[in-house]
């Protein structure tokens, strides 16, 4: 049963663009609303996508990236709360963390993409 579970965990975080699609035609049943759907699966997928991102530098460049994903996502942090002081000169901290979400959502799926279209050059051409 463990074999099961390692298996579909590693097909996710392998291939997160269809666990994507899954989790948001759920989050759509689940809401009925588009807009909360699209929200709740990129906040839902940052972690699945920072595995990935991690996976593929391991096995690209084999460099162990973990101290500077995490110092990345401190800054993001950071520029979350920053950019929500300079909006409403207050500090929430739970709709900064949703902006962080939001945020590291689109940074970690364009390093993604990034990373495989560079992988697959790389395999291909070198």
């Amino acid at each position: 049963m463990s074999e099961v579970f390692v298996y579909i965990l590693a097909f996710i975080v392998t291939v997160p663009f269809l666990f994507l699609f899954l989790l948001y035609f759920i989050t759509r049943k689940l809401y009925r609303n588009k807009r909360k759907a699209v929200h709740q699966t990129a906040q839902l997928m940052v972690p699945i996508l920072i595995t990935a991102v991690h996976t593929l530098l391991i096995v690209l460049f084999d460099l162990n990236a973990l101290a500077w994903i995490i110092v990345s996502l401190l800054f993001l942090l950071s520029v979350a709360i920053i950019i929500q002081y300079k909006i409403s000169e207050e500090i929430l901290l739970f709709k900064a963390f949703k902006s962080f979400l939001r945020l590291s959502f689109l940074v970690f799926t364009t390093v993604y993409i990034g990373l495989t279209a560079f992988g697959i050059v790389d395999r291909l051409f070198l």
